[in-house]
């Protein structure tokens, strides 16, 4: 990148992003005075960094905003040009001008004398009508936000103020996001920042306006282009690097339950005879008899001794008797086990921990008297890694790794760094990448073997997959769900599940049901905690249902209708196995998320708020139905003739359809001529009806039983 030409105040960047042989670059010119950036397609402007007649980069501090002026000193080299300018304070401030990989141009902005607590900003124009997406996986900004749902809040980031601070559950964050028009931006830096979208600080509307403010000593970013911003995402995720790619095994069906009792009997009072956890066992021959495939059984804490079923790192033999034993035999039965892990150690762990100087020296409130674990020390990892070498040696075949985004520090009034030098303030949202990346070096064979995170940061998604917990029980639970699957897409996480019926609490039947729809179509179909029942073991709604310790506290009901449909979607999401897989490959190689958002392969207006709809992989159109008692729903059918996976009629796109939507059916669409036009639903929902007809006899499948 040089300059080509001076011409007033203006200087001609040579520069490509995108393009290529499948469109045409942008070009990009630098103003010097006040200093701006244009991107420019032929005649259109497709972004531009500039704020009125004011510089688009800015300081803002206690006293307001201070920019840059005047007209700079310009020096060049092999890599770009740096920009010197004074601010309107006196402060002498850079700008270096870099075209980085992937085509895209960075911005490294740096002021002198910067105070803490200024934030160094930019500010865009954009359109009116573009749409935004990504950064966060919650639709909104808040914790456990379904409790209070956002009615208006949708996948489109426009009319948001969002802080780029990693908050519990729904905790996968990026500081990246792409336009409806072809280009996106990405902030190099762990530091938290705001982003406002279509507004101002006062919450005023400014729909031809975007800012980003970051704290921290620099304010780096890189600014992309494509032909789609489904091109934008690939570039994107190849620069911060790309998704693991776990073993064929993740994209089977998932089981797990919060809490794994074993209790003398099963949930109908069958004496548990077996020599492993009741629950376990329950699950397994239940869901085998079924029909109900399984690749992955979740083992939730409390699963340890000590404090919270975690303290020692070891199976609790009371509730897991012959640990190792029913570990061999979930493997023999082509069952991989998965067990939970938390960033913090207890009781004799954590005085060794702190004896060692392996901790985070701040409190912890939850839980009470932990150690947070030190990951930017190799000397706490390697210590921390090895206490997992026993569980991979009993046969554990990865982690759940949970609260990495809970009790982390922040600094903000107290300072602190962490071993390798790094503030509190600067780490926080980095530390879940460090969490998953301590854990990925503890595998002895990371291409079989499989972690999977609730909060993520850049980097993430190179060591584990994602859920999105912990989603309320309800309809907005599901709808998020929705939403956050094509925010993970979004920003480097396409391989993603939910807690299928939600987290908090037990869910009713149609949202349980419709869960299981949706989640068929996710990467990872995950079911559970379920609070810890499944529809062999229902409780009507309405009625107060607990398990506990001493066993179930109610009468369970077999709910036939809510077993077939779970028949039905976990048996199509394993026949779906080797498409995902497929497309986990692309994801893995080029970036391209598995869910795509119908805006980022089709950036057309009537797309840019539109969720509900979105493709799975290139062939398969799904609408998962959120709203309680739909009768039918709207499914926008993008260009091309599609097949109704249901009736097996074509529709030609773009249209809109409205598609009736009893209990156990989610609208899918094949593209027509695609390998996925054979899958008929119809015949797959008869099917599992007369798989679900008759309730298992678990007393027989316990004796007959190989132990």
């Amino acid at each position: 990148m040089r300059i080509a030409t001076r011409v007033g105040w203006k200087i001609l960047v040579l520069a490509c992003l995108g393009g290529g042989a499948a469109g045409k670059p942008l070009d990009v010119v630098a103003r010097l005075a006040p200093f701006g950036l244009d991107f420019v397609r032929g005649d259109r402007a497709v972004v531009t960094l500039a704020e009125g007649p004011r510089s688009a980069l800015y300081v803002n501090g206690w006293a307001g905003r201070v920019y840059l002026v005047g007209v700079p000193d310009v020096a060049e080299d092999d890599r770009g040009q740096t920009l010197t300018y004074r601010t309107s304070d006196g402060r002498r401030a850079r700008v270096e001008l870099r075209q980085v990989e992937e085509g895209a141009i960075q911005v490294r902005f740096t002021v002198e004398g910067k105070a803490r607590w200024e934030r160094l900003g930019v500010a865009l124009e954009v359109t009116a009508d573009e749409g935004f997406y990504g950064l966060t996986e919650r639709p909104t900004q808040g914790i456990l936000h379904e409790f209070f749902p956002p009615r208006a809040a949708g996948f489109n980031l426009r009319g948001q103020e969002l802080w780029l601070y990693v908050l519990p559950t729904h905790a996968l964050y990026s500081p990246f996001f792409v336009s409806s028009r072809g280009w996106g931006l990405y902030v190099e830096s762990s530091w938290p920042g705001v982003y406002r979208f279509g507004r101002d600080g006062r919450g005023r509307a400014v729909p031809t306006r975007v800012t980003i403010e970051y704290e921290g000593p620099e304010l780096v970013f890189r600014v992309f282009a494509g032909e789609t911003p489904l091109e934008v995402v690939e570039r994107y995720s190849r620069t911060v690097g790309t998704t693991v790619l776990p073993p064929e095994w993740a994209f089977g069906p998932w089981r797990w339950r919060d809490e794994v009792w074993n209790h003398p009997t099963f949930f109908d009072g069958t004496p548990n005879t077996s020599p492993f956890n009741a629950m376990v066992v329950e699950d397994i021959l239940m869901m085998d008899a079924l029909g109900i495939p399984c690749s992955v059984y979740v083992l939730d804490r409390p699963w340890a001794g000590g404090t919270m079923g975690y303290g020692d790192l070891s199976f609790d033999p009371e509730r897991f008797p012959d640990a190792p034993a029913m570990i061999a035999w979930l493997r023999e039965r082509g069952v991989q086990p998965i067990l939970w892990l938390g960033p913090w150690v207890l009781d004799a762990l954590r005085e060794e921990a702190l004896r060692l100087g392996h901790h985070v020296r701040k409190r912890v409130p939850y839980p009470p008297r932990a150690a947070l674990v030190d990951f930017t020390s190799p000397e706490a990892t390697a210590w921390w890694q090895r206490l997992l070498a026993p569980l991979l040696d009993l046969g554990v075949a990865g982690f759940k790794l949970d609260r990495g985004d809970e009790d982390v520090p922040d600094g903000i009034l107290l300072g602190g760094a962490y071993a390798d030098g790094t503030s509190y303030r600067e780490g926080h949202n980095a530390y879940p990448l460090w969490f998953a990346r301590a854990a990925y070096g503890a595998l002895p064979d990371p291409a079989n073997a499989l972690l999977f995170v609730r909060a993520g940061w850049v980097g993430t998604s190179s060591y584990a997959v994602a859920w999105g917990g912990d989603p309320a029980p309800n309809a907005w639970g599901l709808r998020n769900s929705v939403i956050a699957l094509q925010r993970a897409a979004a920003t480097n996480f396409p391989i993603w599940g939910s807690d299928t019926g939600g987290y908090t609490g037990r869910p009713s039947r149609e949202v349980l049901a419709r869960w299981l729809g949706f989640s068929a179509f996710c990467p990872l179909m995950e079911v559970g905690p379920t609070a810890n029942l499944a529809p062999w073991s229902w409780a009507p709604d309405g009625v107060r249902a607990r398990v506990d310790p001493r066993g179930y506290g109610f009468a369970p009901r077999y709910d036939e209708e809510l077993m077939a449909i779970w028949i039905l979607y976990a048996r199509l999401h394993d026949d779906l196995r080797p498409y995902t897989y497929a497309h986990a490959v692309a994801a893995h190689a080029r970036g391209t998320p598995i869910a795509r958002p119908l805006v980022f392969v089709y950036p057309n207006a009537e797309y840019v708020d539109v969720w509900e709809t979105y493709l799975y992989g290139p062939d398969l159109l799904v609408r998962p139905v959120w709203e309680a008692g739909a009768g039918s729903v709207a499914v926008h059918v993008p260009p091309g003739a599609w097949v109704d996976l249901w009736t097996g009629e074509e529709v030609v796109g773009p249209a809109v359809v409205e598609v009736p939507v009893p209990l156990h059916v989610v609208p899918a669409f094949a593209r027509v001529g695609s390998e996925v036009t054979g899958l008929n639903l119809s015949a797959r929902w008869a099917e599992a009806r007369a798989l679900a007809q008759s309730e298992p006899d678990l007393a027989s499948l316990v004796r007959q039983g190989r132990w």
